[in-house]
């Protein structure tokens, strides 16, 4: 098979745990760009800091943001966007708020939040890391229910975020029982929700047909569950070596880990061979 667009997922997939991607994954990058093939990021992030990380590429890729919620081209064009419904987006707002958990809500450039908790580390670690004309931004919202209004055409997903994971369950349990939402998580200490049907394996159809490539001519790699659609839907769903074992399941390779290289084991495999 002749594969013409590789997706591939950013924090513990493309990046090491430092946030930086090895010389040699840049490098495979390039040579499956120069082959022709569409170079696509796919991730659960914020899209300003998916944007960001072009600057260590070496050159601009497709995104896809916020778990489906959102694609831009290479020139920051936008292909898709789905805004999470205002209902539901009050809603959740409300849940967090009896359960008292920690959320933010989320644009392709903003991270609002009730309150700064030491979570923005991250944005901030970020935003240093890369030099762009994009920063994620973090605006407090101190009274979101009454706030929300202002926002209504800008979030994309919430993410809640509690290290009680019996609790996630229950709020997760909670809001799939009430709204109409998709649900996921990136991570063991969060879910995120977005609109009903947002994923990145529906975002890779979308793109599929923009592009004119097959899914049978596309590669998918991941390691958490945010991923796990896109692994399924793609002509060959790869996980990483360090993804969860949902997964791995799913999957019809496993590549090395991401802290040996296992995009470019993938690229070299599949693309260059």
């Amino acid at each position: 098979m002749q594969y013409k667009l590789i997706a591939i997922d950013m924090d513990d997939t493309l990046l090491r745990h430092d946030k930086t991607i090895s010389e040699e994954n840049i490098k495979a990058l390039h040579r499956a760009r120069e082959k022709g093939v569409y170079v696509v990021i796919a991730t659960g992030r914020v899209f300003a800091s998916a944007y960001a990380y072009a600057d260590m590429i070496g050159f601009r890729t497709y995104i896809i943001a916020s778990n489906g919620a959102l694609i831009r081209d290479p020139d920051n064009n936008t292909i898709y966007e789905s805004i999470l419904d205002y209902n539901n987006m009050i809603e959740v707002i409300r849940t967090c708020q009896k359960y008292g958990t920690y959320f933010q809500l989320i644009s392709d450039t903003t991270v609002y939040t009730p309150e700064i908790t030491n979570k923005f580390q991250r944005y901030a670690e970020w935003n240093a890391l890369l030099k762009t004309e994009i920063k994620v931004e973090v605006e407090e919202i101190e009274n979101p229910l009454e706030e929300a209004e202002k926002l209504k055409d800008r979030v994309l997903k919430v993410i809640v975020f509690n290290e009680d994971k019996d609790l996630l369950k229950r709020i997760r349990s909670e809001l799939s029982e009430r709204l109409d939402v998709q649900i996921t998580s990136s991570y063991v200490d969060n879910i995120e929700i977005m609109n009903k049907g947002v994923s990145k394996g529906r975002a890779l159809e979308i793109l599929g047909r923009y592009l004119g490539v097959s899914r049978e001519e596309m590669i998918a790699i991941g390691d958490s569950e945010n991923d796990i659609e896109m692994i399924k839907f793609a002509g060959l769903g790869v996980a990483m070596e360090n993804a969860i074992d949902e997964v791995k399941k799913v999957a019809d390779f496993i590549t090395r880990s991401n802290m040996e290289d296992g995009v470019k084991h993938v690229i070299e495999k599949f693309i260059l061979t």
